[in-house]
């Protein structure tokens, strides 16, 4: 009995001597933290109301995170615009690979380099629907604060980043509207240049968001460097549930954008509760 107890202890020894070697310890620890907290935030906040089901998945040969994960904001959002609104975020990233200490999102030679994509879901505390007018017109300035509070107050605020320090800026340069997406009438799809900091910077604390993406490397000429990437969101106010939907695609050019949108994002589902 002795023996076997001792066999188990050596292989128990070795196996995490081999995570450890193979840093498979850094996408464990954030599969092992994210995946109570995806649950969490998904059961507490907007998308419990509406079943919206995004994949995750790859293209080409580059995978996300394996499974989507989910955020909450309710106080932090209103004080941004300065009205009552509540928000609740899907979204997905560059996954790691073998052997890396990070996630694709800091890898400037990976196609998933600063890539998310996901939803969003706004309620709106006043009488008209979050990012429309009384008219029914699209307010573009008020629903692109959605993605620049996300990225500058939520995304680079967590790895080190002040939001005073931060860049946001969103450049149209087309929208279509009266768009079938994910066989559902009426979407509105906007396409952005976008100017915003990369991730990539000298770690020399320890930040929450390394949780989930892990720790960046070590090549930083320059902290958060400003950098271009292409944006897509399809837009539509639902009536039956108050709330405006927004799915969102952020890539460091438009192919990207585009394969992402093809082999994932458009095979979502919006399911009506039971």
């Amino acid at each position: 009995m002795k023996k076997k107890n001792k066999i188990k202890i050596i292989v128990i020894i070795i196996l995490l001597i081999l995570i450890y070697i193979s840093n498979l310890h850094y996408p464990l620890r954030s599969y092992i933290a994210m995946y109570p907290l995806k649950i969490y935030y998904k059961n507490t906040g907007l998308f419990d109301d509406i079943n919206l089901k995004i994949p995750s998945g790859k293209i080409e040969k580059e995978n996300f995170y394996p499974f989507m994960l989910y955020f909450n904001s309710d106080k932090g959002f209103s004080n941004y615009i300065g009205k009552d609104a509540n928000l609740s975020i899907a979204y997905n990233f560059g996954g790691f690979k073998f052997r890396n200490k990070n996630s694709s999102y800091y890898d400037k030679d990976s196609d998933l380099y600063s890539s998310f994509y996901g939803a969003y879901i706004i309620d709106s505390d006043d009488d008209n629907s979050f990012g429309f007018n009384e008219n029914g017109h699209i307010d573009v300035d008020l629903l692109a604060k959605v993605p620049e509070y996300d990225q500058k107050y939520l995304v680079l605020s967590s790895i080190g980043l002040s939001s005073k320090n931060s860049v946001f800026e969103n450049d149209i340069i087309d929208m279509k509207e009266n768009i079938k997406y994910i066989d559902i009438d009426d979407w509105i799809k906007i396409d952005s240049n976008i100017t915003t900091n990369s991730p990539i910077h000298e770690n020399t604390n320890f930040y929450r968001g390394y949780i989930q993406f892990g720790i960046p490397k070590s090549e930083a000429n320059k902290n958060f460097p400003l950098i271009n990437i292409y944006g897509r969101m399809y837009v539509k106010y639902f009536k039956e549930y108050d709330k405006t939907i927004g799915f969102y695609i952020l890539g460091k050019n438009k192919n990207i954008v585009d394969k992402i949108d093809k082999e994932i994002v458009s095979k979502s589902k919006i399911e009506r509760m039971d």
